[in-house]
């Protein structure tokens, strides 16, 4: 004789309580899922801050300055030997493939080496990318908060003699909107062509409008 208990469709108690259990599970997935998701929002709203450095000609440059147009921040060195000169580079390839939208941007590279990087070899060293590329330093704390603002990594890393030294430090380029705001970013080595049509997306998507097409792009 069967004495298990049966529900009006015929199934067993063990079958509800395992629904139960999984819709239980189920809830508690979406709702981490849901607090993970609010927990990225609010990361990505706290990078940036305000700020005090000096431009490559010596003049004060804060966070006001970044307004009015698109910026490209990027945390780097002069004497960097391969990482800051390929990212620059991709990064003026991207501004060609960017048609007069060019116009509306900007190039910042925040150096994490002020003990070297003074504002003339600042000056010298982005004449090599183009006119739109603005290089900043300032006093160690200084380039500290910069950097924890947007949580950039750096260290110094000396070489075997211990008379020189490098820089180990976050490649990553950031894209920040006219007021300052950051928007999102590219990974080191992202090609030109994708990073341009990233750029343009971002925009479109942040800013709600259709925005000018890249050079090339037939989308």
């Amino acid at each position: 004789m069967n004495t298990k208990t049966k529900g009006k469709n015929g199934l067993g108690r063990g079958f509800w309580i395992m629904m139960a259990a999984g819709l239980a599970l189920l809830g508690g997935v979406l709702f981490f899922s849901g607090q993970m998701a609010q927990r990225q929002q609010q990361q990505v709203a706290q990078l940036g801050g305000p700020f005090e450095l000096v431009d490559m000609h010596g003049r004060k440059f804060t966070q006001d300055d970044l307004k009015g147009k698109y910026t490209l921040l990027y945390f780097g060195y002069t004497f960097c030997p391969d990482i800051c000169p390929t990212e620059l580079t991709i990064i003026g390839e991207t501004l060609n493939k960017l048609g007069d939208l060019r116009k509306q941007f900007r190039v910042v590279m925040v150096s994490v080496d002020p003990e070297r990087d003074t504002p003339e070899v600042l000056k010298d060293y982005m004449a090599n990318f183009g006119p739109e590329f603005i290089g900043l330093t300032g006093t160690p704390e200084q380039i500290r908060k910069m950097a924890k603002n947007w949580r950039a990594f750096y260290r110094k890393v000396p070489d075997e003699s211990g008379e020189s030294y490098s820089m180990d430090h976050t490649a990553v380029t950031y894209l920040l909107d006219k007021n300052g705001k950051y928007i999102r970013h590219f990974a080191y080595g992202t090609p030109p062509e994708r990073m341009a049509k990233g750029i343009l997306e971002a925009i479109r998507r942040a800013e709600g409008k259709k925005q000018p097409k890249a050079a090339g792009d037939r989308s």
